[in-house]
């Protein structure tokens, strides 16, 4: 921030001097002509009568816009809040000073974002402006800085925030949402369905085999044996003359 102290000087001349903080520059117009100088921090002697003493900051800057509108490829409206990080170059600022004047940020920066913006914006549809954001950021970095270099303002970054749609296509969004919700959810059921069945028939499998298992070793003997298991030892009272289930022959 400049501090200008009043000096009385030989001959009844004025005479000032301006500070200049750290980060910032000076640029003196003698009579309206601009120095070819930027000045760094410091203490600074100068007619105030026949010369003027401008002030630009070179530090890194924000400059923010709001609810920028625009447009996508298939002519959706957008509006998105627009964060741009920028400097301008502390050893050309009298060039900017020259060219644009110190109300740079009105007349080029602002018109520019808003430009880049809509430029960018028509390169996606509606649905990939979110998806997609950090494709869209580089495309608006690349713009801006084409359009503010020759102005020696260097652009180091930009931040998209609340992306606002219209009314129509929020709705069109939320339908289309549930429906890819409840098209998830038959997909859940149905590969439920396929896992209750694919064990069923595993199921089904073992159950087979372990019959076979059992049949194959079934012989004459273990089932008189598991028969005489069971057997309370009761004789029916008509035996015909044998006793059930088992058989006395006498293997030589």
């Amino acid at each position: 921030m400049r501090r200008i102290i009043w000096i009385s000087a030989f001959l009844g001349m004025l005479a000032a001097c301006g500070q200049v903080d750290p980060g910032e520059r000076a640029v003196f117009a003698r009579f309206g002509k601009v120095d070819e100088v930027c000045y760094k921090e410091g203490f600074y002697f100068y007619n105030p009568i026949a010369w003027d003493m401008y002030d630009l900051d070179a530090k890194v800057q924000a400059y923010e816009v709001k609810k920028a509108g625009a447009a996508s490829r298939d002519l959706q409206d957008i509006h998105a809040d627009v964060v741009l990080n920028f400097s301008i170059d502390g050893e050309k600022c009298h060039e900017l000073l020259k060219r644009v004047g110190v109300d740079f940020k009105k007349r080029i920066i602002a018109p520019a974002v808003q430009e880049v913006i809509k430029a960018a914006t028509a390169h996606f549809a509606i649905e990939k402006v979110i998806q997609e954001r950090a494709k869209l950021k580089e495309e608006i970095v690349k713009g801006l800085r084409e359009r503010l270099g020759p102005y020696y303002i260097t652009v180091h970054d930009v931040a998209l925030t609340n992306f606002d749609f219209s009314p129509e296509y929020a709705k069109a969004i939320e339908r289309k949402q549930v429906e890819e919700q409840n098209v998830q959810r038959e997909e859940f059921i149905r590969q439920q369905a396929i896992k209750k069945a694919e064990q069923q028939v595993a199921l089904a499998k073992g159950q087979a085999e372990s019959n076979r298992l059992i049949r194959e070793s079934l012989t004459k003997d273990l089932i008189q044996f598991e028969a005489l298991k069971k057997w309370n030892g009761i004789l029916p009272q008509v035996t015909g003359g044998a006793v059930p289930f088992i058989d006395l022959e006498i293997k030589k």
